[in-house]
């Protein structure tokens, strides 16, 4: 298959025998302007959703200064008033003793190192979530693209074959009053163009529901509506399961966000373990000498260092131990759930996807001009007055049919190339 949408050049080019040349055409103003790749940036750029996602991912990044530096230092003032007020030999009163002394904690070093790193896969993971985000954006919005652009075909192939049907309601009033046909086909005829003409209002319907799907997904604000630009064809992919499967364990966000949290999980172990390493304490103190804090040179000073003790450790550090371990399992085994359901879904996207492909391509080489053929045979047939009318009109019906299947091929082409894509985390053209 050269062209996904050569099916849509099929109505022109080989009903072009049967429809008449005054069937109106679309007008060349009314073609749609926006192309598939210009939506794709708008609702990067606008997205609720991924404009949420994007956000999270940022205050997880902004988190992993909050780990980088030690806890703040403690200034500490001593007042130490001496009550009842006592007298020296000379008969002074012994005045209150005033401190000022600052404080340090110094977490072991290798703590900061590795809350640092966790902290950092926690930000990672929310990165390739939004990045996961992007992916199921862009999917949705090929997706409502091909579902806008597939309807519209639609309504147009209708609008011509009310053309077409017109011309036979025509030729069946002539053949009445020729006394060549009788009553019966000029009603038939008439409640044909009434169930086609119901058909196209309920086919704008689907139109105007897949347009406001695409605005919504677009992020605006407005519902005017869109003019989007001819579907560019898909080209055959050179791929096979096998390398669908190896591209999603790479590539998928939602899986690399997966692993992210499994790294989380073992430097969480790791830092757990290290509960049982002690953090120290820096403390300077000077004291008042005469009324009057002296000069750092002069007066009395005095310096502390303390370590903290896990004397409790079978109550905390390994119950600490113990949580982190389980915590582990358990993202070893999301990861692994994660990894069956990437395969799962990529190897679900490629069987869709070829599936299409090849039916795009039973329609395009063979249904569509066989039936196209057929209904030209029958109009003449009926002309001739070799045919019926009923029988003319299931060859329209049956033609009719088969393009509207065509064209859920081809959207149904679309929806799984957009999904393989989202399954693989990357562009496949």
């Amino acid at each position: 298959m050269r062209r996904t949408f050569a099916g849509f050049l099929i109505v022109i080019f080989l009903a072009a025998p049967v429809v008449a040349s005054d069937i109106p055409m679309a007008k060349a103003a009314a073609l749609p302007k926006a192309s598939l790749n210009s939506l794709i940036q708008e609702a990067l750029k606008n997205n609720p959703r991924l404009k949420a996602a994007q956000y999270r991912a940022e205050a997880a990044k902004a988190r992993v200064a909050l780990f980088r530096n030690i806890p703040d230092p403690m200034l500490e003032y001593e007042y130490d008033k001496i009550t009842p007020a006592a007298s020296t030999a000379g008969g002074d009163k012994v005045r209150p003793m005033r401190s000022l002394s600052v404080s340090q904690e110094i977490p072991f070093p290798t703590k900061i190192f590795m809350r640092q790193k966790s902290a950092q896969k926690e930000a990672n993971a929310f990165d390739q979530e939004y990045k996961g985000t992007e992916r199921g954006v862009i999917k949705d919005v090929k997706e409502a693209y091909a579902g806008l652009y597939l309807n519209r075909r639609k309504v147009d192939f209708i609008r011509d074959s009310l053309s077409l049907m017109r011309q036979f309601v025509d030729v069946t009033n002539t053949k009445y009053a020729a006394n060549k046909a009788g009553q019966q086909d000029v009603l038939r005829a008439q409640v044909e163009y009434s169930k086609l003409s119901n058909t196209v209002i309920l086919y704008e319907k689907e139109v105007s529901i897949a347009e406001s799907l695409l605005i919504s997904l677009l992020g605006r604000d407005d519902a005017a509506s869109i003019d989007i630009a001819e579907a560019q064809p898909l080209e055959d992919l050179n791929i096979k399961e096998e390398d669908v499967i190896a591209m999603a364990k790479k590539g998928r966000p939602e899986l690399k966000s997966v692993r992210e949290m499994l790294e989380k999980a073992q430097a969480e172990s790791s830092l757990s373990k290290q509960g049982f390493l002690p953090d120290i304490t820096l403390k300077y103190k000077r004291d008042e000498v005469d009324g009057k804090f002296s000069r750092l040179d002069q007066g009395q000073w005095s310096g502390s260092v303390g370590i903290n003790v896990p004397l409790w450790f079978w109550g905390k550090q390994l119950s600490q131990v113990r949580e982190a371990r389980a915590d582990l399992e358990a993202a070893k085994a999301d990861y692994k759930s994660a990894e069956n359901t990437a395969v799962f879904e990529a190897r679900s996207a490629f069987a869709k996807y070829d599936a299409a492909r090849r039916l795009v391509e039973i329609y395009e080489t063979g249904v569509l001009p066989q039936a196209t053929s057929a209904v030209m045979t029958a109009r003449r047939a009926y002309e001739s007055g070799s045919l019926s009318f009923l029988e003319l009109l299931d060859s329209l019906r049956m033609l009719r049919d088969l393009q509207m299947e065509y064209f859920g091929s081809v959207a149904e082409l679309q929806v799984s190339f957009a999904d393989l894509e989202r399954s693989v985390g990357g562009d496949l053209q």
